[in-house]
């Protein structure tokens, strides 16, 4: 070979490797980025379920107001509409699940969907996913039906369902599906329909977040009654009647069955509420959706009654509860696995606990376990393995917080308990490339964390100011992470974020103000004709939407979406009798139209929102 082409090889070779090692560090970069945008999701994800417990003892506050001025004979239907929305603002009242009642819906001719007739056969499920899967929804009538009978074998089965594979040889777990029915779909199409020799457990969050949450409980119930010894469901933190207000199954159910919500959404509660708690696999498995605490204790679980836990959410109105017994169901709904030892609560999801590798230890070896299958967080790959391989997350919800965020996940257990890992992904039509993929999500998870930045700048501003105290406008990158990270309550990597956020001067130091040049909070009402107010108005009202939302809801007594002015009136006169303030009617009236801004004759949130705003405003 002569030495010309020796040369050219070897310039080849290295060239080669230097494009490989550019890939990588590319690949890397990538991943890096996906892994910093993950975490400022999970981060306001469990942020707004903190929000969530802080609005239920906010409506508890509102319900003792209400209580004392029912004892006095005032505003009476005022208090039951705070009750009704509070808790099990929608639980059912025993008509709602009189086993006749689906009787009375008459299916129209015009209905070209499945007539379901029972006991279900595996050819109708069948006829439900080729229906669903075209976007069909089914008929009240047999959705009632569906339910009432899935309630009656829910009633036979224990809190902790004992399942052998003796006969089929293996179990297939699935986790999280959030009302995803395309990965549900995608799932049985690599995984096969459920039968005796091809057993399911679904662990948990079958609905909430996912346009088809409906569908893909329908399904499973259905699955459950045609294959009983296949199928078995185990509760979720979001199979809660109190949850599903604030994170959409309820708003799914009443926009897809508005005429016949009412006892729909009371049928699905009373379902949810007797899902059994866990699944027990050969007596060596423990599957359950969120964890264990120290005080887990599988006798007490075994007996208690599932059935009076509709919401497990503190304060959400149910007096007969065993709170011992509602704090067990709690920890092992809620619970996350910790890599410090120990148990303590859980401030991140303000509810549950946090469990280290000892108390995981300890309560395998308590109960002759050999894995703990759990679900309730997103794990980046679908899966992922805690304390020495003997916690397993199982996740199925594919591209849960943005598009290509994550593939879905599901386990198969041979009768040996040896775990074979199945990722997924749905094929997407017009699927971005990975990179553009990931400066969206990022672009969408930055505009996410500037609106809490700019809800807290009040806070920020100040914990800046405390540690500029030459006045420069300036801290160190250290300084800024640490405000950042004490004031926003977000474990993130505020170094790798800051070149997103702030800016620094030559000297590398951070020019806090510029924090707040892109954390802006969204007006919607920019076009009224009162003037805009200043920053820490519009931070009180963001920080507090939920909170006025849940006022929203409960003035709106029609679920309409709206205020009307009978309703704003109802209010306003309980409200004015607490404070002993009895305003005129024609002031009310005022009121109501002064927050009418677009001058329809009611009320919507946005015009709410922006009355709070403006009251705020003009106070100060």
């Amino acid at each position: 070979m002569s030495t010309i082409s020796q040369g050219r090889g070897r310039t080849s070779i290295r060239a080669i490797v230097l494009i490989q090692s550019w890939y990588r560090r590319y690949k890397a970069r990538l991943e890096a980025r996906r892994r910093a945008e993950w975490k400022i999701y999970e981060k306001i994800e469990y942020a707004s379920e903190r929000n969530r417990i802080h609005l239920q003892n906010f409506l508890e506050d509102l319900l003792e107001l209400g209580a004392e001025l029912s004892a006095g004979g005032i505003g009476c239907s005022f208090v039951q509409r705070l009750q009704e929305f509070k808790s099990v603002s929608i639980q059912p009242k025993q008509d709602n699940i009189n086993l006749a009642s689906f009787e009375d819906f008459d299916v129209e001719d015009s209905y070209s969907g499945p007539r379901l007739t029972f006991p279900l056969s595996a050819t109708q499920v069948q006829t439900l996913i080729d229906h669903f899967s075209q976007g069909g929804r089914l008929h009240a009538r047999y959705l009632m039906q569906l339910l009432h009978e899935v309630l009656l074998e829910l009633k036979t089965r224990p809190n902790i369902y004992r399942l052998s594979t003796s006969i089929s040889k293996q179990v297939t777990v699935v986790g999280d599906l959030h009302g995803q029915l395309e990965d549900l779909l995608l799932i049985f199409y690599k995984n096969g329909l459920p039968d005796v020799t091809n057993p399911y457990v679904f662990n948990g969050d079958i609905v909430d977040r996912g346009s088809n949450s409906v569908e893909v409980a329908l399904l499973l119930f259905a699955c459950q009654l045609v294959w009983p010894t296949a199928v078995f469901i185990n509760r979720g933190n979001h199979e809660d009647a109190t949850i599903n207000i604030r994170y959409g199954f309820t708003d799914e159910v009443k926009t897809k069955y508005q005429d016949t919500f009412p006892k729909i959404i009371g049928l699905f509660n009373e379902v949810f509420s007797w899902l059994p708690i866990a699944t027990m696999i050969d007596g060596s498995i423990f599957v359950v959706h969120g964890g264990i605490s120290d005080s887990v204790d599988l006798g007490l679980l075994d007996k208690l009654d599932r059935h009076k836990y509709y919401s497990l959410i503190p304060g959400s109105g149910n007096k007969a509860v065993n709170k011992m017994e509602q704090q067990q169901i709690i920890d092992v709904l809620w619970s996350d696995p910790q890599p410090e030892l120990g148990c303590q609560f859980n401030n991140e999801r303000n509810i549950g606990c946090f469990f280290g590798p000892d108390i995981t230890a300890n309560f395998l070896q308590r109960n002759r376990l050999n894995l703990l299958v759990r679900s309730h967080q997103v794990p980046i790959d679908g899966y992922c393995y805690t304390h020495c391989e003997c916690v397993l997350t199982i996740f199925s919800a594919s591209n849960y917080q943005f598009e290509g965020s994550n593939p879905g996940a599901y386990v198969k257990l041979d009768s040996n308990g040896k775990p074979e890992i199945v990722q997924f992904c749905p094929n997407k039509k017009n699927l971005k490339p990975l990179g553009r993929q990931i400066f969206c999500a990022e672009d969408a998870a930055l505009r996410s964390l500037r609106a809490k930045i700019a809800a807290s700048k009040t806070e920020l501003v100040a914990a800046f100011s405390k540690m500029d105290s030459r006045k420069t406008g300036c801290v160190t990158v250290a300084q800024w992470c640490s405000a950042m990270e004490s004031e926003l309550k977000f474990d993130l990597p505020w170094r790798m974020l800051r070149p997103h956020l702030a800016e620094l001067t030559a000297d590398k130091r951070v020019m806090y103000m510029t924090t707040f040049q892109r954390a802006t909070l969204q007006n919607n009402m920019e076009n009224t004709f009162f003037p805009l107010p200043d920053a820490s108005v519009m931070e009180a009202v963001y920080k507090n939407k939920e909170e006025l939302e849940a006022i929203f809801r409960i003035m709106d007594r029609d679920n309409s979406g709206y205020i009307s002015l009978d309703e704003f009136k109802e209010c306003c006169r309980v409200l004015g009798r607490a404070t002993k303030r009895n305003l005129p009617e024609a002031e009310i009236v005022d009121m109501a139209k002064a927050m009418d801004l677009n001058k329809d004759g009611r009320i919507d949130f946005n015009e709410f929102l922006e009355a709070f705003r403006i009251v705020e405003f003009k106070n100060k």
